[in-house]
């Protein structure tokens, strides 16, 4: 990644930081192989909060992402619009128990130095269907008139 840029996520969200930028799609070596065309930027935001007494982080991001229709074999556009608050737990047992209480608790392990574009890349990954396709009528099967 050209700027990496790394924050110690529990100082990052008690004191309400904010951080924003733009990361090359083509420098995102885990996403490359689910893109048609690796190009364009994806655009971030992260925000240091404390959610009910628990460190947090806010993540935005949004990009448009070169993918392949399942339907066609055509690319296409998919625009990602993702948000997510992510609780930051001490350790893998906090987090855990968090999980336990409440199944749909998205968290994170607060390592000493967390990589803003790993966890960047992390959530587009988590962003994009499974079976990428147009909107229902916007291409036909290979094969068909």
């Amino acid at each position: 990644m050209s700027a990496q840029t790394v924050i110690d996520p529990l100082r990052f969200a008690r004191a309400g930081e904010s951080l924003a930028g733009a990361l090359s799609v083509a420098e995102l070596i885990r996403l490359a192989d689910r893109l048609s065309e690796a190009e364009g930027e994806a655009r971030y935001r992260v925000s240091g909060q404390v959610r009910d007494g628990r460190p947090a982080l806010g993540l935005r991001v949004e990009a448009d992402l070169k993918l392949t229709c399942q339907r066609c074999l055509e690319p296409f556009v998919y625009p990602l619009r993702t948000e997510a608050t992510l609780l930051l737990a001490r350790d893998e047992a906090q987090l855990a128990r968090w999980e336990e209480a409440d199944p749909l608790c998205d968290g994170v392990v607060a390592e000493p130095q967390m990589d803003i574009a790993a966890l960047v890349e992390d959530e587009i990954l988590l962003g994009l269907p499974v079976a990428p396709r147009h909107p229902d009528g916007a291409c036909r099967p290979a094969g068909l008139p």
